[in-house]
């Protein structure tokens, strides 16, 4: 009797260090959890509060050149000296785009991602840079910059994409 009274508490110890190392894993792996968890968090909040800053930034300056362009779009741009004045101040609004845009500073806090995201920007100045050259032109055709905004917008749409965020189209948030 007295050897199952020994059998049983020297199992009862092993179960309960077994059970104290048990409960302590999981919480460990669960701080850790919690920590990784808020720090994914706020990446996904940092890249959305920069994917935001980028159009705001550009719908500061591009206001002549949507104008521009939805005349465009609705076949309804004027002719003659009306038609330079305008095509001059949306060249100038494109310009002043681009300016804003080659002035965006990547946040530290997606330096992971900062080669991606520059390569959009570029792609999104260029655009911009193709469309102040179409607008010295008799024919205004804004197609190959569209192209570039669409390349930097699949560019961002991935890093959405890869940071579980909702893909989105900043060329609709600046038109």
């Amino acid at each position: 009797m007295k050897k199952l009274l020994a059998i049983g508490l020297s199992s009862l110890l092993f179960l309960s260090a077994c059970g104290s190392d048990e409960t302590k894993a999981p919480e460990d792996a669960g701080n850790g959890g919690e920590s990784s968890a808020a720090d994914k968090t706020e990446a996904k909040r940092e890249l959305m509060r920069f994917y935001m800053a980028v159009p705001n930034a550009i719908n500061e300056v591009d206001g002549e050149l949507n104008m521009f362009e939805q005349q465009q779009e609705k076949d309804l741009l004027p002719e003659g000296s009306e038609l330079a004045e305008l095509k001059e101040s949306a060249g100038i609004s494109a310009e002043e785009t681009v300016a804003v845009v080659e002035t965006i500073e990547i946040p530290e806090s997606l330096s992971g991602n900062e080669e991606k995201i520059q390569s959009a920007l570029d792609l999104i100045a260029e655009s911009y840079k193709l469309k102040a050259g179409a607008l010295a032109e008799e024919e205004t055709s804004f197609e190959p910059a569209n192209e570039k905004f669409s390349e930097a917008d699949e560019i961002f749409n991935a890093l959405l994409v890869e940071n579980e965020l909702i893909p989105s189209s900043l060329q609709n948030e600046v038109n």
